[in-house]
């Protein structure tokens, strides 16, 4: 993160208030007297103007320091930001104050409110008032959830982009590679990648093709101490408001089943899951067939 000092935060900033004009009472010169005093005066003219100066200084450079740390903000525990242009190779393990869980359904459970509860990660509804802006400042988080030799499910710290070139998505960057220092590299087995979409969107081209990929590298299953686990991609959603976020759901796809599935609370307050949909390949591309309603 960029971190800029600058006299106008750091009390080198002026402390009164300036008067800008003429001082008052000044009037031209008629006898040496009134020219001396001319002269005083003007070398109050001058002074103001230069503290006149000194202030719109000051003030651009509080305005310049404004602009930048809106580009640098404060980090977020448990997120890594890299600066523009630059990608991770890893991404630190595990969450700080994160599990570990015996389960994955336990990891998942305490992973969505979570995500969604970072800043701007939630847009709200599509239809609500103030979709348009909350869509435009809005974030996408991702995270491993991974299980290690302890035969416990962690989660890796959340990545997110500092820029977003394509203002008709949210995206985020997340690295093929866990770092958790506990474990050597070969001991750390990936099942889910988790991310939040700022409003109820399903599961995206990219999303799909990025968990191929994932599976490519570490494969598709994982064998836990209960059995064999499909790696995933979730993406979390909340139908509330910025500032309100509810975990009410996720949406799934599973390369090894090729099945597009959608999770959400019922009634009663149980999980759900539905098929929505399959994935169905052709050569390196694909077709989403959607479910009958």
């Amino acid at each position: 993160m960029v971190r800029i000092r600058t006299p106008c935060l750091t009390g080198g900033g002026p402390r009164r208030q300036w008067q800008m004009g003429q001082p008052a009472g000044w009037a031209p010169a008629k006898d040496a007297a009134g020219a001396e005093s001319m002269i005083a005066s003007m070398k109050g003219v001058q002074a103001v103007s230069q503290a006149g100066d000194a202030m719109r200084s000051w003030w651009l450079c509080c305005l310049g320091y404004l602009i930048l740390s809106g580009c640098a903000s404060p980090p977020i525990p448990g997120v890594v930001q890299p600066n523009p242009g630059e990608r991770l190779e890893v991404i630190p393990g595990p969450m700080p104050g994160f599990g570990p869980f015996p389960s994955h359904p336990d990891a998942l459970m305490a992973a969505c409110p979570l995500v969604l509860g970072l800043p701007n990660a939630v847009a709200g509804r599509p239809d609500a008032q103030n979709f348009e802006l909350y869509w435009r400042t809005s974030k996408e988080y991702c995270a491993w959830i991974y299980y290690t030799p302890d035969g416990m499910y962690e989660m890796s710290m959340l990545a997110v982009s500092a820029v977003q070139d394509d203002a008709r998505m949210r995206q985020c960057r997340l690295p093929s590679v866990v770092s958790d220092s506990r474990y050597r590299a070969d001991e750390i087995q990936y099942l889910f990648v988790v991310h939040n979409h700022p409003y109820e969107g399903e599961i995206s081209r990219n999303d799909i093709r990025f968990i191929v990929e994932q599976g490519a590298v570490h494969g598709f299953s994982v064998k836990t101490k209960d059995r064999d686990v499909p790696i995933s991609i979730i993406a979390f959603y909340s139908r509330a408001e910025r500032g309100n976020a509810t975990c009410d759901g996720f949406f799934q796809y599973i390369p090894l089943t090729r099945e597009l599935m959608k999770w959400s609370i019922g009634d009663e307050g149980k999980w759900k899951d539905e098929v929505y949909g399959r994935v169905e390949w052709r050569g390196d591309d694909f077709d989403i067939i959607y479910e009958a309603k």
